[in-house]
């Protein structure tokens, strides 16, 4: 009886080990998730500074950050010309084709 004794506490221990591991994996795994939380919170307060800055000098021209201003201002005209083509191509026009045809050329 001794040797099962002696297997039951290894199967014991083993099962104690295995039940610790997981256990230090599992609160490993969530401090990951608190480390991805904190990243996150900072990741969007420097968008939200940056954004503050965009609006106070956007149209500066000695601005610290006036190359970036100019940036995104040139994107977001771009942007608004490509959802006004993308809205056009919606409603069946043809940015493309010529608007003022000549009635003798056909």
């Amino acid at each position: 009886m001794d040797v099962f004794e002696k297997f039951g506490e290894s199967v014991y221990m083993a099962g104690m080990q295995v039940k610790n591991k997981a256990k230090e994996v599992a609160d490993i795994a969530s401090l990951k998730t608190q480390v991805s939380t904190c990243d996150e919170v900072i990741r969007k307060n420097y968008i939200a500074i940056g954004k503050a800055y965009y609006e106070k000098y956007k149209d500066s021209d000695d601005a610290e950050f006036a190359k970036q201003c100019t940036a995104i201002r040139n994107a977001e005209s771009g942007k608004e010309r490509l959802l006004k083509e993308i809205e056009d191509r919606k409603n069946g026009l043809d940015p493309e084709a010529e608007t003022d045809a000549d009635p003798e050329d056909e």
